[in-house]
């Protein structure tokens, strides 16, 4: 289809999200069903005016229809005697998860489009080093060649590319992460984590600098975290990590205020997906910043669960999402759980037993939950916490157990786990 003719039928149909948002409020039968279609809605009213390459929006073409069906159905639930004008009873609901499941793979394609408009601006730009409107910087292969002394140096590796560590010419120093050529997956992540992380702003979430979009080149610069990975920490028997408990819980608390931050501040909202130790970054003041979103997915308000295919790292798999397919904000709790095992005990999150491995939460949890936390707690920090150490470190299992329950819907929410980890941090600070 024509971006010409793209554009006419986005502009036709987003004259129906206002007409569908209030006929969702005002909808005598299926008013939750109402509600979850309008939340969606939104989402996609507040994504339309990021998206300003006509090209970028082709993958948009069935939108239109998709609103228009969503306008039907609401205003077929109007009236508590109105009959059914446009579906039988007995269709409803599954015309419902229908349209709902066409304007959720319409919203995970964001992310790209965004993508696709950006990389189109900075091919656009030629070889000189400048901004986009938003601010993230553009950078040159030559650039970022240099700054990498033709990447010498690797800070890891990953199934999407290497990380090396550059300096810029005025000084700062940068994390090139420079994605496999060839790999359809990792042009992908390129695509997502640049639209994603692009808008994101937060002290404990990695920044994103710029990017490098040459040839067949493609590479994200962040600003440069120098006391590598929390899991490269618990490694390390020497660092402030591994020796304090403070330092441990301080860390968990500001991981729980990025996760916070996307659940519930950032616009639009997002579900990170992949909360590993590996990809909290810890900077020379053991402040530790979020990063690896290549896997993170945009989401509507007040929707329960999107279905959405995202690959899980082993040890963090949340059991729900593997069994039926859909993703919500509580899957980040069930990682976040497993990162609070990692804390408490110093254990990978697969773990060595005489019978051969065990992933951390069936190692760990059990006597955990019966009330023996010493049995599987790390003796680095102490050999013997004090009783204020113990309380606060109790505080922190009983609120990984919870968001390691195998129902996303019995963990808890993002804002009871930042205060949990708030109180526990505080009362790690007061002196016996």
């Amino acid at each position: 289809m024509a971006a010409s003719a793209v554009i006419t039928g986005l502009v036709a149909a987003s004259g129906l999200i206002s007409t569908i948002i209030q006929a969702a409020d005002t909808a005598e039968r299926n008013k939750r069903a109402c509600k979850n279609l309008a939340s969606r809605v939104k989402m996609i009213a507040e994504l339309l005016p990021q998206v300003q390459d006509p090209e970028a929006m082709r993958p948009l073409a069935g939108l239109g229809d998709a609103l228009t069906e969503a306008h039907e159905l609401v205003q077929s639930c109007q009236g508590k005697g109105r009959p059914y004008r446009l579906f039988a009873a007995g269709r409803q609901a599954d015309r419902f998860r229908e349209v709902q499941g066409r304007i959720d793979s319409l919203l995970i394609l964001f992310p790209v489009i965004s993508y696709i408009g950006l990389a189109r601006r900075l091919d656009g730009m030629g070889s000189v080093s400048e901004s986009d409107s938003d601010g993230a910087e553009v950078f040159t292969l030559a650039e970022i060649t240099a700054a990498t002394k033709n990447f010498g140096v690797v800070l890891g590796k990953g199934d999407s590319g290497t990380v090396y560590k550059g300096k810029l010419h005025d000084g700062r120093e940068v994390a090139v992460k420079r994605f496999r050529h060839g790999l359809r997956r990792a042009e992908a992540t390129f695509g997502t984590e640049l639209a994603i992380l692009h808008p994101v702003s937060h002290e404990h979430i990695v920044r994103l600098l710029g990017s490098c979009a040459e040839d067949e080149q493609r590479m994200l610069v962040y600003e440069y975290v120098d006391n590598g990975t929390l899991r490269d920490q618990l490694n390390n028997n020497a660092t402030p990590v591994a020796t304090s408990w403070k330092a441990r819980v301080g860390v968990l608390l500001g991981v729980a205020r990025a996760i916070y931050h996307l659940h519930c501040r950032a616009i639009p909202l997002l579900i990170h997906c992949n909360v590993t130790s590996s990809n909290i970054l810890l900077d020379r003041s053991w402040t530790p910043r979020l990063s690896g979103f290549g896997a993170s997915v945009w989401r509507a308000p007040d929707v329960e669960s999107q279905a959405v295919d995202i690959v899980q790292t082993y040890g963090y798999a949340d059991p729900e999402y593997s069994s039926t397919g859909h993703l919500k904000p509580a899957t980040d709790l069930y990682s976040l759980g497993v990162v609070m095992l990692e804390v408490l005990t110093g254990n990978q999150p697969v773990v060595a037993v005489w019978e051969g491995t065990k992933t951390l939460v069936s190692w760990a949890l059990p006597p955990i939950e019966a009330g023996q936390l010493g049995d599987v707690l790390d003796r680095r920090p102490a050999t013997e916490p004090t009783p204020r150490q113990r309380q606060a470190l109790q505080l922190v299992a009983i609120t990984a157990s919870s968001c390691l329950r195998l129902q996303g819907d019995n963990r808890p929410a993002i804002p009871d786990v930042v205060a949990n980890l708030e109180k526990a941090f505080a009362t790690m600070c007061l002196v016996d």
